[in-house]
């Protein structure tokens, strides 16, 4: 891959705060003190010629159209896409929720406090508000996973932190398990827990991470849906571990250090973490997701205050190859504070198309990128 090397605008100096956990409090963060594992290194930034998809057409003028992000990883806004169904319009500006995608039906799900999931098809023109349990629609669906499995419906799993509970179910969404506080351990007074995310790892495990709680992450078995009774992490190793992600290629599991601007990697097989990535200072991570070699980091903050920006990581050259600005350079007023982001990406060999889709918190809000061939 051709790229040109160059130096991140912030400096040295604000990545290495980065790497040294500078705290940036917002909403729920506390300040404190930091697991004592692997040194965080700042990840460099560096601009790609070329990627992962041959992008075609013509070139588009970054000043004929919204464009944001630099050399191959640029993105314009996708005008029309993820409409909001009008019986959830009344509760969008206070979504605080995730976006999971399924590719077995080309079907996009959003979870919306106090109205559950909405699903997005027809190339995220068509929108409604699906049926489903009534537990989903009573709380917040802060943060989800999918997992495709063959000859059945996908599996869903969601933590709700208004509830206090983490919710399992295919994509019928129509019967969850639920499963609530751990027992024992540092959860044995019952208190101080509120799951924010959750990943599968296969069919039989679930990880959950307390983001808003005691700060612990820790397995379940999926069915029946039930805490194994380990716990790692805690506060030492995040003030705010809101985000958890598994990555199936290395078999570790993302953790969203939000406060602290870190990625930590954590291995499923040594129950260790290997390394820890520093984004730049006050990028208050919520939450990755992986495409292939491609992390995506939304942030609720961007450095010094400023609205959160879309990061995308080459996590095998662990460099940062693109920030992308929603607010600032794509128009969407309400994307002060990114809560969510995932890849969506159509269609095979030549034809495929890459999409980044968002939601955003305070103002809550929801929108779709799409890669575009820049100038």
């Amino acid at each position: 891959m051709n790229t040109i090397v160059r130096q991140a605008a912030l400096g040295w100096v604000g990545w290495l705060l980065a790497a040294g956990g500078g705290l940036v409090v917002r909403g729920h963060d506390t300040g404190g003190a930091h697991e004592h594992g692997p040194e965080a290194k700042p990840l460099p930034f560096v601009v790609d010629a070329t990627g992962p998809v041959k992008l075609t057409g013509p070139k588009v003028k970054r000043f004929d159209q919204p464009v944001s992000g630099q050399g191959y990883w640029a993105f314009s806004p996708v005008v029309g896409a993820m409409p909001v169904p009008v019986e959830a319009l009344p509760v969008l500006k206070g979504a605080h929720g995730t976006l999971i995608v399924d590719p077995t039906r080309d079907v996009v799900y959003w979870g919306l406090q106090d109205v559950g999931w909405v699903g997005f098809s027809n190339r995220l023109m068509s929108s409604w508000v699906l049926e489903q349990d009534e537990v989903f629609k009573k709380g917040n669906l802060h943060g989800a996973d999918i997992l495709a499995r063959r000859g059945k419906a996908p599996l869903v799993a969601a933590a709700d932190n208004a509830q206090g509970e983490v919710y399992v179910s295919d994509t019928s969404f129509s019967k969850a398990e639920v499963v609530k506080v751990p027992k024992g351990g540092p959860y044995a007074d019952g208190k101080g827990y509120a799951p924010t995310d959750v990943a599968f790892e296969g069919e039989k495990t679930l990880w959950v991470t307390d983001g808003y709680g005691k700060a612990y992450f820790m397995s379940a078995d999926v069915s029946p849906l039930q805490f194994r009774g380990d716990f790692h992490g805690g506060k030492h190793m995040s003030q705010t571990p809101h985000g958890i992600t598994f990555d199936s290629a290395s078999g570790t599991l993302l953790i969203s250090a939000r406060p602290e601007a870190q990625v930590h990697r954590w291995s499923l097989k040594s129950r260790k973490m290997m390394e820890v990535h520093g984004l730049p200072a006050g990028s208050t991570v919520c939450d990755v997701d992986v495409w292939g070699n491609y992390v995506l980091a939304a942030c609720l903050d961007g450095p010094k205050g400023t609205p959160g920006p879309l990061y995308v990581i080459d996590q095998k050259r662990k460099v940062v190859v693109s920030t992308i600005k929603p607010k600032e350079e794509l128009g969407y007023t309400h994307a002060q504070h990114l809560h969510d982001a995932c890849w969506y990406v159509t269609g095979t060999g030549a034809n495929r198309s890459v999409y980044i889709l968002f939601t955003s918190w305070n103002p809550g809000g929801i929108g779709a990128l799409k890669l575009v061939n820049a100038e």
